[in-house]
């Protein structure tokens, strides 16, 4: 049996991919389940309406990248580096302008845009967390196209662990101290999961990537040979994405907008979103 996993790496990497998402789902709806007890209906609901900006941000600068770097790893291993570094660099450049982007216009944003004031103050959050999943995504797109998936599957797991473990000391530690528990919780959250996932990955790129015998370029030699190939191949990606996401982004300010137009207060809107974004859906097959 190992034998023929080796031949068919594939096979492999995909049953082990496919493991780790439904471990990490089933982690994440045990997770949903206590946020909702800590947060409430109402808490989960405005994580929600500011998670789709994430999505977003993730599509401009790391989904696609990730797409690409794979692609052109696999199709030639002993330019791996060279592609990946490339990547790397047009993925952070990008989600470091983002990121100040929602940081300054934090307020506007969630008062014009997400129409609820309360989210202004979790978008640092979201904002500070979009670096680190570019470098985790770019890390893992690396390994796919080296065909070793187990990393990246462990980067999820970890990631998943992490996120729960900070969520449950903060947690504790508010509830020993008398304070109260607020939706910060759930961003704080998503901010050290995503550290975690981006510092493990970095770790296993220093101690586990294979060194190239082919000489490489310097890196402006190497930004200019493979820059435009690789971002001719991203570009389509990230438009996908990026209308799927703003798509999810309408309607986490729609649903919530259109309840308070037909009869519920802001506040049980909000909770009525929380309930079938936070509760309801991941109990599904989605």
């Amino acid at each position: 049996m190992t034998d023929f996993f080796k031949r068919h790496t594939l096979i492999a990497s995909t049953l082990l991919l496919t493991a780790t998402g439904f471990a990490t789902r089933l982690l994440g709806f045990f997770y949903r389940i206590f946020l909702s007890r800590t947060i409430g209906a109402e808490g989960l609901g405005i994580f929600n309406m500011v998670h789709p900006v994430y999505g977003i941000c993730f599509a401009l600068c790391a989904g696609s990248i990730q797409t690409a770097i794979s692609r052109f790893v696999a199709a030639d291993v002993q330019k791996g580096k060279q592609v990946f570094r490339t990547g790397l660099v047009i993925s952070l450049t990008l989600s470091i302008a983002l990121s100040a982007f929602i940081i300054r216009f934090s307020d506007p944003l969630a008062r014009f845009v997400l129409m609820e004031d309360r989210c202004a103050s979790l978008l640092p959050f979201i904002a500070v967390s979009v670096p680190f999943s570019a470098v985790h995504a770019c890390i893992n797109g690396y390994y796919y196209g080296i065909k070793k998936a187990k990393i990246p599957a462990a980067s999820q797991i970890a990631e998943q662990m992490v996120r729960m473990a900070a969520v449950f000391l903060i947690a504790d530690i508010l509830l020993e101290s008398g304070r109260a528990i607020t939706v910060e919780l759930a961003a704080t959250g998503h901010l050290v999961g995503e550290l975690a996932a981006c510092l493990f990955s970095v770790l296993c790129f220093c101690l586990f990537t294979p060194e190239s015998s082919q000489k490489q370029p310097g890196f402006l030699a190497s930004l200019q040979q493979t820059a435009m190939p690789l971002m001719a191949l991203a570009m389509p990606l990230m438009g996908n994405r990026l209308v799927l996401n703003i798509l999810s982004s309408a309607e986490a300010i729609w649903i919530p907008n259109r309840l308070s137009a037909y009869g519920l207060s802001s506040q049980e809107a909000i909770s009525v979103y929380g309930v079938l974004t936070g509760m309801a859906m991941p109990a599904g097959v989605k």
